[in-house]
């Protein structure tokens, strides 16, 4: 008889990337709200929070020595300096039981996820325009790293063209409307797989009877 290899369903990683200021914890936030089967994958940070957050669902806010440590004890899979000053980093545990997850990273930390897990979808998010982008870095900035959140701008902007989705985010509400619906098009087609590959088993076990 023909073994069965495992059909369980895959969880999906959707990473979101897009230069500071693009509203990527805005569109993340909007689509937790509205779909109950996805699940926020907290990353981990130096800085302090900003004004609203919430330490364990913005981010799990640690010191240089915590985040250290949870990079020796391998808690922490990815990670980079980023600014020049706060360490940014990504949990090795990503799935919640029958969730999709949903991240926020910049493109290196999504190659490494793609290299570990087979099913990324990765979306970057475009500013309304140049001018928008320019205005939401300058609000957000201190002296001390702005040259350095514009260059990573540029950076991560050179990089948007590898991505499966880019979508700009002129008006937030649209912005998840597209978003949602590339979610909703990514279980199709995980759907499609899963079915096809029930299916085949099935007729290669009919077959060797």
């Amino acid at each position: 008889m023909c073994m069965r290899s495992d059909t369980a369903i895959e969880p999906i990683l959707f990473v979101f990337t897009g230069p500071s200021g693009a509203g990527k914890g805005s569109v993340m936030k909007a689509l937790l709200e509205q779909d109950p089967h996805l699940s926020k994958v907290v990353t981990y940070t130096t800085r302090t929070p900003r004004e609203g957050e919430v330490d364990g669902y913005d981010y799990r806010f640690v010191t240089v020595d915590q985040f250290k440590g949870l990079i020796d004890s391998g808690a922490v899979f990815e990670y980079e300096q980023v600014y020049q000053d706060h360490f940014y980093g990504s949990p090795r545990e990503l799935f919640v039981p029958d969730h999709d997850g949903i991240i926020e990273l910049d493109y290196k930390g999504r190659l490494k996820y793609q290299e570990r897990h087979r099913r990324v979808v990765s979306v970057f998010l475009l500013p309304p325009s140049l001018d928008e982008l320019k205005k939401r870095i300058l609000s957000r900035s201190q002296v001390n790293n702005l040259e350095a959140r514009l260059r990573n701008a540029v950076e991560q902007l050179r990089h948007a063209k590898t991505y499966d989705y880019v979508v700009k985010n002129d008006r937030l509400e649209d912005c998840v409307r597209t978003v949602a619906t590339v979610i909703a098009a990514e279980r199709a087609r995980r759907a499609g797989q899963t079915a096809l590959s029930e299916m085949t088993h099935q007729l290669l076990d009919a077959q060797s009877r």
